[in-house]
């Protein structure tokens, strides 16, 4: 006899957690205890841990790869550039890839030599050296949001929507559901209009049936 089953989840950030209780255990909620093929959806909005400030802060010399002998993804330059003079990246702690296959995305950079930029990305794979099949771009102009102390590029009209929802989130704390409801209901106004904003488009207005014509 089938055994009904029940999850829950919680988020962390950006990040969501799956749970399923456990009814026979003392701390009754833990980790999916058992598999379950084609059986979850989830619906989410994409937060990005990092940003580029400039795509024009990028270079294209970045030729192949290898594994360092600590397991280390590391990058090789193409014949005659040197990455600590032209374009110099020594100082350059993140980098993103684009065009490189499995390691598109951001990579934090552990130490940069004429000819090899060594990341802390793990990868499992020959130490030889592996070209890369397409013309790959390195944009190293990065924002990387670390904590809690940075900023975040919000438009103006945003960040005032930010505030009546972090009203309203403490006001539901609180147990004063008033002010809660009145600062959520100001925040998805606002959200509303900034979505409007960026639609497309001719828009008309119609006159209601009682209008004056």
């Amino acid at each position: 006899m089938a055994t009904n089953k029940h999850y829950a989840y919680y988020l962390r950030g950006n990040q969501i957690a799956l749970i399923e209780e456990d009814t026979a255990a003392i701390d009754p909620w833990k980790s999916p205890l058992a598999t379950v093929a084609d059986g979850l959806e989830i619906e989410y909005a994409y937060s990005p841990r990092y940003f580029i400030e400039s795509t024009d802060v990028s270079t294209t010399t970045a030729s192949g790869w290898d594994q360092d002998n600590d397991g280390n993804f590391r990058l090789r330059a193409a014949g005659g550039t040197d990455w600590t003079s032209s374009p110099n990246l020594s100082s350059v702690e993140y980098i993103v890839l684009r065009n490189a296959g499995r390691f598109n995305g951001l990579h934090k950079v552990s130490s940069v030599a004429a000819t090899r930029i060594v990341t802390t990305t793990k990868v499992s794979a020959s130490t030889s050296n592996t070209d890369f099949e397409e013309t790959v771009t390195l944009y190293y102009d990065i924002n990387v949001l670390e904590n809690e102390l940075d900023t975040i590029d919000l438009p103006e009209y945003l960040c005032k929507a930010l505030v009546y929802y972090v009203k309203s989130q403490v006001a539901e704390d609180q147990g004063d559901i008033e002010r809660h409801l009145y600062n959520r209901k100001q925040f998805r106004a606002l959200m509303e209009r900034y979505e409007s904003s960026r639609s497309w488009g001719s828009r008309k207005v119609f006159p209601g049936i009682g209008a004056i014509r």
